[in-house]
């Protein structure tokens, strides 16, 4: 009898699932997806009801072969691709490309050993809505970015590309930029009275003024110094007293477990991580990580999810630990939360795989700085669901009213009663800011007031009255935007992350501070897209169809049907816009910094690789700066360092270039000394030439071995004034090992690997490709696209958890 063969998305999934299978199973992975639409067409027929053209990915021929081959040889094959529509998508372009007659669907939550055993012991057929869902989905970005693109090419200088919701998503960023620039300021005072008992005077409390005459004051009410300083005067005038007391006693419930979204929001909120970064970590720890004791296991469950549900087991687990660490009336119902709009309830919410693996167990077990990141979320995500399933804690608030003639003080403060959930997570904290996003923080819990009775005179110790002025609404953050995108419906939990990352490498806004301030370029492409395509631009219109796609994978709705409805209309307005659609330059904006050339000011431009400063007297004056990530300009000779030129001994300058920073002689021109550095600044080594006995045809100088991304060449010494070089034919190679020189053989560089990554520029796939720089990646499209993008931090993460070696 054959064994089975499971078929997974990454290789870390099946090192952690093979721990728990026999020897009748066998893993592979597909390392993500197999077919996609082509690279170079639309592979769309709309005259044929929107029927796709798949084709097996350049990069993915030889897993399809080691698939195929392993699928032969198996009695079943299970396809265990990821529990949502891309990996039911994966799962059904496996079979096709595999030639599958009758493959076995299961999914799993979790990857434990309970969970795969129990997916195993009741495989399903393929869900084909949720198939069609995913591809009406593809279809949709598809028609978006292939027809829309070109149009911005055409008519906005230095535009990138469009995407059907990534575009929306840029419009509330400028929306709210605009609500800022409008803002216009309003001017208010704030009383702030301390006061205490008379027959207790260290009992001191700060009360602030509240109604005057019996009107609550508004803001603006107190709106200069002079009025503000009438009424200290009258304070301070009028006798004070406990006009009334009130006491309430109510529940605060704990906050429900994590979903995509607000896991996405709590990371930035309290770890400052980004979007991308959180996914990149929750992935591995979904997927399985090596512990130091032997065991590699899968610690979360899956983490692309709207559903705060809890698993029956998961739940009593909880319970089970609560009761054991602080006692039974700790144990609580569960906190569910609200329900966020189309939500799938059939999965489940992110929490432990294994709830009595304590985050300082943990810790232990994952040591190293490399796992940091891994370390944090974990207790993140442990410690906001063992919460979630605590009793609520008990919250008394008291609050007072004080008479002092027609003025009127308030005062409030509350005090746990019983802790409940915050036994684990702690007392909330004040908000830093108005515009934070924690719904836990709370100005008042833990301020306590002193035991006062109605009619008890008051002493006033101290009054200060304090300017403020109205604030316009904040900038999004990635975890406001993210909680805006889920409240307008906008997108899904495993789009979050990537439309984040994609309006920011378009150039279309930046991060500033943490916060996305819109380009000139932004805002222009968004007015033009505002203007001519008011549909696919309209938020709600993006939300109804997100609820649409949702209905295709209920079986409720015709993905050909929501296709029809929606390319009609959108084909008519391209048309339109290649009339209509003005010719659209974005104009330089005047900044404070100074020529260091001339003298004059420097302009704020868009140019083909993002902004830039040049001069306002351009022609006349040529000069440009870069700038660096946080936005600020860089000085063209560059910043010096510590290090040493290895051609003259000068002082090196880190110098911004093109493709990234690198060293330079401070003496260039005079002097070519250059360093590679790598991300971190730390110099790169790099092989010296060496010398030879032969001479340069052109100006007689000694050859001298060099190597590069191609193999090894013979180059003029002279260089860069002589640029001449030899090829390594038989007959060189003779001489030079006949002079005792060793010639290496020229290494193959990696073949290109596709990626998840759209392209910034079209919305293609991006390649893993390398250069004599390192590894980068470059648009699938090349050379009809050539976007690229540098690998950061957050890029090198995803890619490793897809199974790319870098």
């Amino acid at each position: 009898m054959g064994k089975s063969l499971i078929i997974v998305e990454s290789a870390a999934k099946t090192r952690t699932i093979s721990g728990f299978l026999g020897a009748g199973f066998e893993l592979a992975a597909s390392v993500g997806h197999v077919r996609d639409l082509p690279q170079k067409d639309l592979g769309v027929d709309v005259e044929r009801d929107f029927s796709p053209t798949y084709e097996v990915m350049k990069d993915k021929a030889e897993v399809i072969k080691r698939l195929k081959s392993a699928a032969k040889k198996a009695d079943k094959v299970y396809l265990a691709t990821d529990p949502d529509r891309e990996g039911e998508a994966i799962a059904w372009h496996l079979q096709h490309a595999l030639g599958l007659r009758e493959p076995l669907r299961i999914e799993f939550n979790e990857i434990t050993r309970s969970a795969v055993e129990e997916a195993l012991a009741h495989p399903r057929q393929l869900d084909i809505d949720r198939v069609n869902a995913q591809q009406a989905r593809r279809v949709l970005d598809r028609l978006v970015g292939y027809k829309l693109s070109p149009l911005l090419w055409r008519k906005v200088k230095n535009a990138r590309s469009a995407g059907r919701v990534q575009s929306v998503a840029v419009r509330l960023i400028v929306e709210r930029e605009r609500e800022i620039r409008e803002f216009v300021a309003t001017e208010y005072w704030r009383i702030i009275a301390k006061v205490a008992p008379d027959d207790r005077p260290n009992e001191v409390f700060e009360a602030r003024l509240d109604r005057i005459d019996g009107k609550k004051i508004e803001v603006g009410d107190i709106g200069s110094e002079a009025a503000a300083q009438a009424l200290v005067d009258e304070l301070g005038a009028a006798e004070l007293s406990v006009a009334s007391l009130t006491t309430r006693k109510s529940s605060r419930r704990p906050p429900p477990p994590f979903i995509t979204s607000t896991l996405q929001r709590d990371a930035s909120n309290r770890l400052g991580f980004r979007a991308a970064r959180t996914m990149s970590v929750a992935q591995k720890l979904y997927e399985g990580v090596a512990l130091s004791d032997g065991e590699t296991l899968g610690l979360i469950t899956y983490m692309r999810t709207d559903s705060t549900r809890v698993a029956n087991e998961a739940a009593n687990a909880a319970q089970q630990l609560i009761k054991a660490t602080w006692g039974a009336e700790y144990a609580g119902k569960g906190s569910r939360g609200k329900t966020v709009k189309g939500a799938q309830e059939a999965h489940e919410c992110i929490r432990p795989s294994y709830v009595d693996r304590h985050p300082d167990e943990i810790d232990k077990l994952l040591a190293g700085r490399e796992n940091s990141d891994l370390r944090k979320l974990y207790r993140l995500i442990w410690t906001r669901f063992v919460a979630s399933q605590m009793a609520p804690a008990q919250i008394e608030t008291t609050s007072v009213e004080i008479a002092a003639g027609r003025l009127q003080l308030r005062a409030s403060g509350s005090q746990v009663l019983f802790p409940g959930y915050m036994a684990l997570t702690g007392l909330p904290q004040a908000k830093k800011s108005d515009d934070e996003d924690d719904e836990e923080r709370d100005d008042d819990l833990g301020r306590l007031l002193p035991a006062l009775r109605e009619g008890e005179p008051l002493d006033l110790k101290d009054l200060a009255s304090s300017q403020h002025f109205t604030q316009p609404p904040p900038r999004y953050t990635e975890a406001s935007l993210v909680k805006t995108l889920e409240e307008r419906g906008i997108g899904r939990p495993s789009t979050y992350a990537p439309i984040l990352s994609t309006i920011t490498e378009r150039r279309y806004v930046s991060l500033e501070q943490g916060r996305f301030v819109p380009t000139g370029l932004g805002e222009a492409v968004t007015d033009a897209l505002v203007k001519h395509f008011p549909t696919i631009m309209d938020v709600d219109f993006t939300a109804s169809l997100e609820s649409e796609l949702d209905e295709v994978e209920r079986g409720e709705t015709d993905w050909v049907k929501l296709l029809r409805e929606f390319y009609s209309p959108f084909e008519a307005q391209i048309t339109g816009a290649y009339e209509e659609m003005e010719r659209i330059r974005v104009e330089p904006v005047e900044t404070e910094h100074d020529c260091p050339k001339c003298g004059a000011k420097m302009l704020l431009r868009e140019g083909r690789y993002g902004q830039f400063l040049g001069c306002s007297r351009y022609p006349d004056c040529d000069q440009i700066m870069r700038l660096d990530k946080q936005g600020n300009p860089v000085p063209a000779e560059g910043v010096e360092t510590e290090h040493r030129c290895p051609e003259c001994g000068g002082t090196m300058r880190r110098i911004e270039g093109r493709y990234g920073p690198y060293l330079r002689c401070e003496r260039h021109p005079e002097c070519e000394g250059r360093l590679k550095i790598d991300r971190r600044g730390e110099v790169v080594a790099t092989e010296k030439p060496q010398a030879t006995p032969l001479k340069c045809e052109k100006c007689g100088s000694p050859l001298v071995l060099r190597n590069s991304r191609r193999g090894p060449f013979l180059g003029c010494s002279s260089y860069p004034k002589c640029r001449n070089i030899t090829r390594l034919d038989d007959d060189v190679r003779a001489k030079l090992t006949a002079a005792g020189i060793t010639v290496p053989e020229a290494s193959e560089a990696p073949a290109a690997q596709t990626t998840s990554v759209a392209c910034p520029d079209c919305g293609k796939p991006m390649l893993l490709r390398h250069s004599r720089r390192g590894p980068f990646l470059g648009c699938s499209g090349y050379p009809k696209c050539r976007g690229t993008r540098n690998l950061d931090d957050e890029l090198r993460e995803k890619l490793q958890g897809e199974g790319i070696a870098l």
